[in-house]
């Protein structure tokens, strides 16, 4: 699975979920980082970074 860093807000983002709701449109592309390294992930998540909520799972929409 990827993973899609904020580092302005410090919140880990599922790349496949991620949407609007996550609010990263703000973070500038230099502060915005790709990986699918899991150890590396865990390892921001031990320090100060938190798993975003928004994209824990698929977002549905109403129409």
């Amino acid at each position: 699975m990827g993973y899609f860093v904020d580092h302005r807000t410090k919140k880990i983002h599922h790349s496949q979920f991620a949407g609007d709701s996550c609010g990263f449109l703000q973070t500038p592309i230099d502060q915005r980082e790709f990986t699918d390294k899991l150890e590396y992930v865990e390892n921001l998540a031990e320090k100060e970074y938190e798993h975003c909520p928004h994209c824990q799972t698929a977002q549905s929409t109403v129409g």
